[in-house]
């Protein structure tokens, strides 16, 4: 590893480490607070809003920030190339976002659920706005997070403070979403000026055909993005579908905990993507791997042991429900980082994207037959569908096994 790769690696490591913290730790400091102050019902509706708007997340981002990571790490020497993929990837994003408010539009007109709550699904939906602008692909691409990283923490005081001062009873509900969105917003307007700015950028919006070859090569990644979906997001919806918004709220307080300790791999992961994709470098993998292996077996025990505690503090008593599902997630620690490590970052930086997406959708698959034999059965409980999920991580991570196995990656 060239010694330049190395501190862009550790350098970009520590700015995505701080945005993953920003992203689950400062939601837990406002979680205490909303989860004393809304009603259970409402949290679970603010909570829904965000899981229902992930579908957009995902329909907007298509992948790009695999694919857009991927091209810009490649090519970031080329100042021409690098714009023309930058513009591509943004037109792409604005034509999904106007089909992603047609589509909420609709649903809201249509589904008295929907329109009854119109307010908090449109002041949400501000969030996938913020997070199409924010660009975080192409610094990540860049190798340049420092930026992106002091942005996000100014705007995510931001919207942390807002809500401490002004949501002071249950009828405030609808400023959560609101005052999130904001941070966003504001964000992405600051991050494209300095895209401009740094970068030299020029916007403008390329031929038809270069924007059509962009999403064609991203679908692939879309499609795992889905799938990731059928095994994240869904479950949470349909609980808030079939059941009650209140199990919304038990559901995604034990899955925001989980995924918050599931975050502190994430960022490696994250970081080493662009460098593998680059080096190849197969023995520092492995070095890595083996650290990751221990990590995952501490954290399943912590998990296990501290449920409780962890419900009491960042939630309150009204939570209690919640902790019998986050030690069902518990297990998955020991299974779920490794799709992720042995994924993009290994398999994917060889070339064998369609091995990497074929294991997120076998789990999507998996998961969503899961979930229509639990509704045949009719049953649909909190703790059901808990378990379901951490055997969809189990069967996926045997996947992922399998292809390291086929191709004998870890052998070179």
């Amino acid at each position: 590893m060239a010694s330049s790769d190395k501190k862009n690696l550790f350098v970009n490591t520590i700015a995505l480490a701080i945005i993953q913290i920003l992203n689950y730790a400062l939601p837990f400091i406002t979680l205490p607070y909303l989860s004393r102050v809304l009603d259970v019902d409402k949290l679970g509706l603010v909570f829904f809003a965000q899981v229902f708007m992930d579908y957009f997340f995902r329909l907007t981002t298509f992948g790009f920030d695999f694919s857009g990571v991927r091209a810009i790490a490649i090519n970031r020497d080329d100042k021409e190339k690098t714009n023309l993929i930058f513009n591509s990837i943004l037109t792409a994003q604005l034509f999904f976002l106007i089909l992603s408010f047609i589509i909420l539009s609709l649903l809201i007109f249509f589904i008295p659920k929907f329109r009854a709550d119109a307010i908090i699904y449109y002041f949400t939906f501000l969030s996938v706005i913020g997070n199409i602008l924010i660009l975080t692909w192409f610094y990540q691409g860049m190798e340049r997070m420092k930026f992106i990283t002091v942005l996000n923490i100014i705007t995510r005081v931001t919207s942390l403070l807002l809500i401490f001062v002004f949501i002071k009873s249950n009828g405030d509900y609808y400023l959560v979403p609101l005052f999130n969105s904001l941070g966003a917003l504001v964000a992405g307007i600051i991050s494209l000026i300095f895209i401009k700015k740094v970068f030299k950028i020029n916007f403008f919006i390329p031929k038809k055909y270069e924007i059509i070859n962009t999403i064609k090569y991203s679908s692939q990644f879309f499609l795992t993005k889905v799938a990731i979906a059928l095994y994240r997001q869904t479950n949470a919806f349909v609980l808030g579908l079939v059941v009650t918004t209140t199990a919304v709220a038990y559901y995604v307080s034990a899955d925001r905990i989980f995924w918050a300790l599931f975050a502190l791999y994430s960022t490696f992961i994250n970081a080493l993507f662009p460098y593998m994709s680059k080096n190849k470098d197969i023995i520092f993998f492995k070095k890595i791997l083996k650290y990751l292996i221990i990590i995952a077996i501490a954290f399943t025990i912590f998990l296990l042991i501290t449920s409780k505690y962890l419900i009491l503090i960042f939630f309150s008593e009204k939570m209690l429900p919640a902790v019998n599902i986050l030690r069902i997630f518990a297990l998955s620690l020991s299974f779920y980082p490794f799709v992720d490590v042995l994924g993009y970052p290994l398999l994917g930086a060889f070339g064998y994207i369609k091995e990497t997406n074929n294991d997120y959708i076998l789990g999507g698959i998996y998961n969503l037959i899961g979930l229509i034999c639990l509704y045949l059965l009719n049953n649909i409980t909190i703790y059901t569908v808990a378990i379901l999920v951490s055997s969809t991580y189990i069967i996926m991570f045997m996947h992922r096994v399998y292809y390291i196995k086929k191709y004998r990656l870890l052998d070179k």
